[in-house]
């Protein structure tokens, strides 16, 4: 029995760990529903933002309610649910309190400013360069990704069932959503889950391309383009198997595939 317990609760402590960083939010948080907790029953009401927190809170930690829910997120994502803590508002909620019971207006000032100052050393300053870069485009999408679809578009006007590798599988539908793909990030499906596709996702990750294999994937999943990237190895008899080269980004190489036109007598 203790083993079911502890089990769950490793990786809930370990989302817990991720989630909270430094831990100082969750200090305020804590410290906010004690001060809550004082004030409104002292006034003798109830307040839903002393209870849904812990309600919450419940939820989250539960082993018995967190084994499941990891079994269909996964642990690594486990994280995620904390996200429906409502923690700023609390804060907030306290903050504007606590200042509204201070009389003089030149206290009000000063403990605002004060408690303005301690939310501020509390988080951390995100918009630095190694999260955000000036925008490449009005799409604010990796250039690469615009000049992939163009490309394809230029040479089809039908239906465009691509693979692509995975640093495309998120942006390229943004740009174009009639563009279709047979997997999405990380080479799952829509559900989430690893299909068949997973297969054909994962021969995009390797460096020497098993040209047999994926035209036998490209063919079971009716697509008619491939990106490669250019360090990629292909052999000489790339073309036998239905590929055709359209054109060339300064990082990858758009195919055509027709198996139609596979030389089979070469292979």
């Amino acid at each position: 029995m203790l083993e079911m317990i502890e089990n769950p609760m490793n990786p809930i402590f370990a989302a817990y760990n991720q989630y909270a960083g430094s831990g100082l939010y969750m200090v305020f948080l804590y410290l906010s529903l004690i001060y809550i907790s004082v004030t409104e029953r002292s006034q003798g009401r109830k307040n839903l933002l002393f209870y849904y927190p812990i309600l919450v809170a419940t939820v989250i930690f539960n082993p018995f309610l967190g084994h499941v829910i990891i079994s269909i997120i996964e642990a690594q994502v486990y994280w995620r649910m904390f996200w429906i803590l409502p923690i700023t508002i609390v804060i907030a909620y306290v903050a504007a309190s606590f200042i509204s019971n201070i009389s003089k207006r030149t206290e009000k000032i000063f403990v605002a400013c004060a408690l303005v100052a301690v939310l501020i050393m509390g988080g951390k300053f995100i918009y630095t360069s190694t999260n955000f870069s000036p925008a490449d485009n009005w799409y604010k999408l990796p250039t690469q990704t615009i000049e992939v679809c163009e490309i394809l578009r230029k040479d089809c006007d039908g239906i465009i069932r691509v693979v692509v590798p995975d640093e495309f599988t998120v942006s390229l539908r943004q740009y174009d959503a009639d563009i279709q793909m047979v997997y999405g990030r990380t080479g799952v499906d829509n559900t989430g889950n690893r299909n068949a596709s997973f297969d054909l996702y994962g021969l995009t990750l390797e460096t020497v391309l098993n040209e047999d294999l994926m035209s036998k994937e490209m063919r079971e999943f009716d697509c008619n383009y491939l990106v490669l990237n250019k360090g990629t190895v292909i052999s000489a008899q790339f073309e036998d198997y239905g590929y055709q080269l359209v054109s060339s980004t300064d990082f990858y190489d758009v195919y055509r595939f027709d198996a139609e036109e596979m030389n089979l007598g070469n292979l």
